[in-house]
């Protein structure tokens, strides 16, 4: 090892920890299964006053922050992210 703290012609260093991220990056993102209930008459009426493409558009939307929501209440729990972030 080099007085750098490198390893070999092309510097690159190795060690525990490029290990690690190396196998945190290879693993599949932590995902949870969700069941969104809709109701049906809202679905329904929502369909005959705005037309079924800005229909589905509003549930993706919500469904996106449903999901960023759940994702917020977890960091904060977990100390990674502030309250008021």
């Amino acid at each position: 090892m080099g007085a750098n703290g490198t390893n070999g012609a092309a510097g690159r260093r190795s060690g525990p920890a490029r290990e690690r991220r190396r196998a945190e990056r290879s693993r599949p993102p932590n995902r949870r299964a969700f069941t969104f209930l809709l109701d049906e008459q809202l679905v329904e009426r929502a369909r005959q006053e705005v037309g079924e493409g800005d229909v589905i558009r509003s549930i993706e939307a919500a469904l996106v922050a449903a999901l960023d929501y759940q994702l917020w209440v977890r960091e904060v729990s977990a100390g990674e992210r502030e309250l008021l972030s």
